[in-house]
């Protein structure tokens, strides 16, 4: 079983505590650049910082320099990238190119979607353990979608990867089975032996659509029930709007919320 990094593994008070850039939406991002977020998470008292892929410029190449600037304010790292790790019968062909980055970045972590699982009989689990053996230890997430945000095939992946000694653990996003119909705490359940970082954000109904949403009191209530399933301690990341005009203050409340659950 992949164990998440130390460095993330918070202090005996508290778990470790992140922010996801996506949190600030892609215009504050365009408008004052990852160097302002970064500082405004310093300032909050983030333990670290989600980096998205899909926030930076698609030709962009300096992640030694990016992890570096986090290193300086003391900000731990997760990567996520958007591309998932199965293509129907095969791993998808930017594993290597996302595994590089996360390593140039000094990430602890890289999250992942799992994508189109094909079972166990159809993968070379040999083969990925080589490929994550210098790497940092991947995570999938349960995403938005069918094939990979329910419950049989993610538990069908990560019960797999465990049988076959692969280091494939799991990034767990408390919103995103309202997507797909799954009970949250019915996942815990079964897969909270699997998780290594958790994604939160509450939900909302707007006009029939769902959208991620601040969580409202009731919500942290059910977290706290679901946190029970869940190894102690799991790091995690606000993964929900944060909007306003002094984003260090209002960022440093919801890390509390979250810190005390």
């Amino acid at each position: 079983m992949v164990s998440f990094p130390l460095l993330l593994s918070g202090t005996t008070d508290s778990p470790a505590t992140l922010v996801a850039t996506s949190a600030y939406g892609h215009e504050a991002i365009a408008a004052h650049g990852h160097t302002a977020v970064l500082s405004w998470l310093a300032a909050a008292g983030a333990d670290g910082v989600e980096i998205r892929r899909e926030l930076l410029p698609p030709d962009f190449a300096d992640f030694i320099g990016l992890g570096q600037a986090c290193a300086d304010l003391g900000l731990a790292i997760v990567y996520s990238a958007p591309e998932r790790l199965w293509e129907v019968d095969r791993f998808a062909t930017c594993l290597d190119k996302q595994l590089i980055e996360a390593t140039e970045l000094g990430a602890g972590a890289v999250k992942i979607p799992m994508g189109h699982y094909p079972g166990g009989s159809q993968v070379d689990w040999a083969a990925l353990r080589e490929r994550l053996a210098a790497a940092p230890p991947l995570l999938i997430e349960n995403d938005q979608t069918l094939e990979g945000g329910t419950l049989e095939p993610l538990s069908a992946c990560l019960e797999d990867a465990a049988s076959a000694g692969c280091p494939l653990g799991m990034t767990f996003d408390i919103g995103n089975w309202h997507w797909t119909g799954n009970d949250p705490l019915a996942a815990a359940q079964r897969l909270g032996p699997f998780v290594r970082y958790l994604h939160c954000k509450g939900v909302v109904s707007d006009q029939g659509h769902l959208r991620a949403s601040v969580p409202d009191d009731g919500e942290l209530a059910a977290w706290h029930t679901l946190l029970a399933h869940l190894p102690t301690q799991v790091p995690r990341a606000i993964e929900y709007p944060l909007q306003g005009q002094d984003l260090t203050t209002i960022t440093a409340k919801q890390l509390s919320r979250l810190r005390h659950l």
